[in-house]
């Protein structure tokens, strides 16, 4: 890669997440081009952008995340057996996410830490291609983290109670734990299914907010504007007076409308959640809530069933464009879109 562009990379790298505002910084002398580590938050794994040569013309997105050994020899004296099939599921997960990883250590039974990596090629400046790929590097490193707290969690609720039988976390449950079992397993699919709908409403509730405030606007424009053509000014500014004192009340019929769709929702989801299970089998659906379970907003989850209030916040966040919410409510209508088709 010419030098000129390679200078371009490393500058459109640092414009992207200058703009983000994640924290930046360059690891110098590692025998690479040049090494770019992203800091989102203290408690998110770091990731880092690697040019390994000046003349390649792709990075890769590394992420890689420690398990302690004390954490690794209590799974395994309380799992068993169990401990195999616990990494085996963990790096099928991982491949279902599309993502490249190393596990690092003597034993790749018991890593000592996992590497997750993509390569990404940039033929122009794309700074969405920037942000997916470093978001699907973070999501599957924090679903490491989560699947191993999630088996300590047990193990401590084992170590409490021996009689309690140890389920070992399966494929998927890693993320905060939200979903276990096949696809007939009642709380998986309500969590799917309360994800679908969620994301569902609050972009209807986004979309019918902006909807009211624009038809209200034009209307008051309009019959404004008639007035003034008239000639009376001062009916004028009360019809816009009128128009806008009837915003809050337009507003509140339609967000009771939604209400109404909510409720039904959750209770024909509720009346037919045996029904639908077995249809929700693919582990394609599993993705959505385990992309919520990532984010943390103060809120009750996406993947349970929300009141309007609940519903009211996450519309806030986004209009507000909260940069979090907006990554997650990115990533969970890129996953409703990927879905596979249910049979009518």
């Amino acid at each position: 890669m010419p030098t000129a562009s390679q200078d371009q990379m490393l500058h459109h790298l640092k414009q992207w997440a200058d703009r983000t505002g994640y924290r930046v910084g360059s690891i110098e002398d590692t025998g690479n081009d040049f090494i770019l580590e992203i800091t989102e938050r203290e408690s998110f794994p770091r990731v880092q952008f690697i040019h390994q040569r000046k003349e390649d013309a792709h990075l890769l997105v590394v992420g890689q995340v420690k398990v302690p050994m004390e954490d690794r020899e209590l799974l395994k004296r309380t799992m068993g057996e169990g401990f195999k099939q616990f990494i085996w599921d963990l790096k099928l997960s991982l491949l279902n996410r599309g993502v490249d990883f190393v596990v690092i250590g003597e034993d790749d039974k018991d890593p000592d830490a996992w590497e997750v990596h993509l390569r990404v090629y940039l033929k122009e400046f794309d700074p969405n291609l920037l942000q997916s790929s470093y978001t699907v590097v973070k999501n599957s490193l924090i679903s490491v983290i989560w699947s191993y707290k999630k088996a300590l969690d047990q193990s401590a609720m084992f170590s409490a109670d021996p009689s309690e039988p140890f389920s070992v976390p399966g494929e998927g449950a890693g993320i905060g734990g939200a979903l276990q079992g096949d696809g007939n397993d009642l709380v998986r699919t309500r969590h799917i299914m309360n994800t679908m709908a969620n994301t569902g409403i609050i972009m209807m509730v986004t979309l019918m907010d902006g909807f009211a405030q624009t038809m209200i606007g034009a209307a008051g424009a309009m019959a404004s504007g008639m007035a003034e053509a008239f000639g009376d000014e001062e009916t004028s500014d009360q019809v816009a007076e009128d128009i806008e004192d009837k915003m809050p009340e337009a507003k509140e019929q339609m967000m009771n409308m939604v209400s109404e769709v909510r409720q039904q929702l959750y209770e024909q989801m509720a009346q037919k959640a045996d029904e639908i299970g077995p249809l929700l089998a693919d582990r394609m659906f599993e993705k959505g809530p385990e992309i919520v379970e990532v984010y943390e907003f103060g809120l009750r989850k996406l993947t349970e069933e929300l009141d309007d209030e609940t519903i009211a916040e996450y519309a806030k966040l986004l209009v507000q464009e909260d940069k979090y919410f907006t990554e997650m409510f990115g990533e969970l209508t890129a996953w409703m879109n990927s879905l596979p088709q249910l049979p009518k």
